[in-house]
């Protein structure tokens, strides 16, 4: 007797029979006779073909289009909303570029999207008004906006890391909500939007930091960076912007133009130039306000430029020991410090207005040394110019002092001298 599904059969003059596959209790191979139930055997034939059909068929064809599910995860452009919704409904992570189609209308929300690890990108998109992203966190490549005119709207709360930012032509921008912060950033280029401020951008370490042409930026606290390996500008913003690099220890070139207050009290090396062009300290209220002090700067690998800073009266670099290009620094100044500087490898200019300052300590410590490598030239206009307008070529000296040999030490003092700063505020520039 041969039990299949739970009913008795008699192996009627044992007959062949077909084999199934186990029963669920795994059993021996099932067996029914063809003389006592053909439909039964008609039953296994069939269920034996859908069974090999859907292997061979079914499952393919199951593989084909998971993997057209998962091809809907790369590059993508969005022409409208329901594009964007069909998106988040079958990718958190977007493998590949996101683009945002130009005639895009109206606002835009990215859903449950929570990592794009290309591009995300929108140019000369004029209708698109805002972009909320609630989930995204990473941005592997560049993420770009340029000529969105009526934009007033960046959400992204949980956005930490972003490979690179430019942005520019965003007049109806005024703020970001970038609720947790982005913290790592490689080059940062903010150009021509309507920033009041870069609240959200809290980074520690950047490439380039490029913040030009925003009329409206009142304030950029960007307190937590520590080091840039590219170069830092400010130029063409609001004159009463004030910048603060509280943390910043390194970087290598800076350039500043037309702000109004810059603490940089950290800094201590260049690996390139340095320049500050046409500031105006008017917002300062501090009795250092008209002061220009970086307490623990050392080195400046290139040019060291101070121009067209009117009301700066005070220049303060008490542990500055090198320069490798040269210095040239113009002005109303009635006081500089060279405290401990041992070598200008190139040109030594410095020209005041300020009636009170003198050349004359300046000339002792630098050029009757070999500190200045390069021409030198110091004029005190209004001063004295028979006695304190100097200028020529540095020549060597073999002779040295204990003075010189630990650096110039140079301060024109005045009746109403300027106390140390507890933090740096000087502005401007941009190096040609």
């Amino acid at each position: 007797m041969v039990l299949i599904q739970g009913e008795s059969f008699q192996r009627a003059n044992q007959k062949p029979y077909i084999p199934s596959p186990v029963d669920d209790n795994g059993g021996a191979w099932r067996a029914f006779s063809f003389t006592r139930s053909p439909v039964l055997l008609i039953s296994c034939i069939l269920s034996e073909y859908i069974a090999m059909s859907f292997a061979k068929y079914i499952v393919p064809a199951l593989a084909v289009a998971q993997g057209a599910i998962a091809a809907s995860c790369g590059d993508t452009t969005i022409s409208s909303q329901s594009d964007a919704d069909t998106l988040a409904a079958d990718c958190t992570t977007v493998k590949g570029d996101v683009t945002i189609s130009s005639s895009y209308s109206q606002g835009l929300d990215l859903g449950s999207i929570e990592k794009i690890t290309g591009t995300l990108s929108c140019s000369d998109a004029p209708n698109i008004t805002s972009i909320t992203a609630g989930s995204l966190a990473s941005i592997g490549g560049n993420f770009t906006l340029d000529g969105l005119t009526t934009l007033s709207s960046l959400s992204m709360a949980e956005l930490t890391t972003i490979g690179s930012i430019a942005w520019q032509a965003l007049p109806a921008l005024y703020s970001l909500d970038f609720t947790t912060g982005v913290t790592t950033v490689g080059d940062l280029n903010i150009l021509n939007t309507a920033l009041t401020t870069l609240d959200g951008i809290s980074l520690d370490t950047v490439g380039q930091f490029q913040i030009e042409d925003n009329t409206g930026l009142k304030t950029c606290n960007i307190s937590s960076l520590k080091n840039a390996t590219g170069l830092i500008s400010f130029a063409g913003n609001l004159d009463t912007l004030e910048v603060d690099l509280s943390s910043l220890e390194g970087g290598t070139s800076m350039t500043f133009r037309n702000i109004s207050s810059i603490n940089i009290p950290s800094l201590e090396t260049l690996s390139g130039q340095l320049g500050f062009w046409g500031t105006d300290f008017a917002t300062f209220s501090a009795p250092q306000a008209h002061l220009l002090r970086a307490p623990v700067l050392k080195t400046v690998d290139g040019g060291f430029t101070v121009t067209r800073n009117d009301e700066l009266q005070v220049i303060d670099l008490p542990d500055l020991e090198t320069v490798a290009g040269a210095i040239d620094f113009t002005g109303n100044f009635y006081e500089v410090e060279f405290g401990s500087l041992e070598r200008v490898a190139g040109a030594f200019y410095l020209e005041s207005s300020n009636g009170t300052f003198s050349c004359t300590k300046l000339k002792a410590a630098l050029k009757t040394t070999d500190i200045v490598k390069g021409n030198w030239k110091c004029d005190a206009t209004g001063y004295n110019t028979t006695t304190s307008s100097d200028s020529g070529s540095s020549t060597s000296s073999s002779s040295s002092s204990s003075s010189t040999s630990s650096g110039a030490a140079i301060a024109n003092s005045v009746a109403a001298p300027v106390a140390g700063a507890a933090a740096l505020f000087y502005a401007l520039a941009q190096l040609i």
